[in-house]
């Protein structure tokens, strides 16, 4: 019976364990998944929600400060009033009096608002551009996350392709080594052809070692942007996309997420200078008091209404700044130079992305000429491998004619993938920003 609890408890282990690997047949599947679980996209969505709480606060000025409140004081020394002597029976002289007892209590509700405060005003506009500028940069940072996701993809299955292609070229190497090497027995060929195919098959191991190296680190790098376990199983079950120049163009779309950072940024610096130009503007407030309050003689407190008094009162003040040692007139200046430098900044960053986007549509189309270039040599190159293969068969090339066929066909294979590499990798920028 243990025995067979343990055994239970490894087949669900080993379940959970195998149900865990995450598999995607496409680039969007792995940026759905990337956007739900990258850490990183996380918290930003976390600065939102701060800065919604922060633009809440900001908006509090609107509405009255209500606070209720109960107060006892303990006169420990009434001070003397002097008044008239006449009041107390003792004309042409002043008396000194003591008026109120020695305990008394008060309990009432105080509403204090500002019907006109710019600064809080702005300092609420403010809040509101910080939340649009904290969504824009989630949004930027999305963008980014695709853009290195959709690199890492294309580049992890260049370098699975790579790695089935390197096997099959083993296999090749293989073949031709030991083609060499029994005619190197028989005498039709010398030494030097026989190294020069060990050479072959040594630089085909290489590269193919070489490509799994790369196929791990690129999946490793996906799983860190995916927010996957070291341990966790990745597969990807997609194909390269082709590459034709007879297909849709892709929609060239501008950099506007990374420009919007920037209006934002030069908006808030604008609302800013006017906060700090408002400490120049006078301030209105209302105040009121509702409560009540009771005297006592010794130490005791009454709850009946008989000994509570009422105390209401409404107030208006005016607050009109006069001198602040010119603080308030350097700050205004200081921050007229924050939106001059943020409005110069956005411009300036309006110009570069137009020349960066027009450099990265070029590169675009150069980068697939030359990819479907590097296809074509490349499935030419198969072609003439195989008929080599044949032709040597037949005896129709000799052993030399055949490495040499093998060793432009390794060069366009090279060739294609670096060339497919670097397309994709343009791709990705242009794929992100949909």
């Amino acid at each position: 019976m243990k025995k067979s609890i343990i055994i239970a408890l490894a087949l669900g282990c080993l379940s959970g364990h195998l149900s865990a690997q995450e598999t995607f047949g496409s680039l969007y599947d792995v940026w759905n998944y990337a956007l739900s679980h990258n850490a990183d996209n996380l918290i930003q969505q976390m600065q939102i929600d701060q800065a919604g709480k922060n633009k809440r606060e900001a908006n509090s000025f609107l509405y009255p400060k209500i606070t209720a409140g109960i107060n006892g004081q303990d006169n420990i020394d009434i001070a003397e009033t002097p008044v008239p002597g006449e009041i107390v029976g003792q004309p042409g002289k002043t008396v000194f009096l003591k008026f109120g007892k020695k305990y008394n209590y008060s309990a009432g509700i105080s509403v204090n608002y500002s019907p006109l405060d710019w600064q809080a005003i702005y300092q609420s506009k403010i809040a509101k551009v910080n939340l649009e500028l904290k969504t824009a940069g989630k949004s930027y940072f999305e963008q980014n996350l695709k853009k290195q996701i959709a690199q890492f993809y294309f580049a992890a299955l260049t370098a699975k392709r790579a790695v089935e292609i390197g096997g099959s070229d083993l296999a090749t190497a293989d073949t031709l080594l030991w083609l060499t090497q029994d005619r190197f027995k028989q005498g039709t060929v010398d030494a030097l052809a026989v190294n020069k195919a060990q050479i072959n098959r040594n630089t085909v191991q290489q590269k193919l070692e070489s490509s799994k190296q790369y196929r791990d680190e690129y999946f490793n790098n996906l799983k860190i942007l995916l927010g996957l376990n070291a341990s966790q199983p990745l597969e990807l079950s997609g194909n390269l996309p082709g590459i034709s120049q007879t297909g849709p163009e892709p929609e060239m779309l501008p950099n506007q997420r990374f420009l919007e950072n920037f209006r934002l940024q030069s908006e808030m610096s604008a609302y800013e200078a006017k906060k700090a130009k408002a400490a120049f503007v006078p301030k209105i407030g209302i105040n009121g008091y509702f409560g009540k309050y009771q005297f006592q003689d010794n130490l005791s407190f009454s709850f009946s209404s008989a000994n509570w008094q009422p105390n209401n009162y409404i107030g208006v003040s005016i607050s009109i700044p006069v001198f602040t040692g010119f603080s308030s007139r350097s700050r205004y200046a200081a921050a007229k130079i924050d939106k001059q430098v943020a409005m110069t900044t956005y411009q300036e960053e309006i110009r570069k992305s137009a020349i960066n986007d027009s450099t990265l549509y070029s590169k675009y189309n150069s980068s697939m000429s030359i990819a479907l270039a590097g296809s074509d040599t490349y499935r030419l190159s198969h072609d003439n491998l195989k008929l080599a293969r044949k032709k040597y068969e037949q005896g129709l090339l000799s052993l030399d004619g055949y490495l040499n066929v093998f060793d432009d066909y390794l060069s366009a294979e090279n060739q294609y993938l670096n060339n497919l590499s670097e397309f994709l990798t343009q791709k990705a920028v242009i794929e992100s920003r949909k």
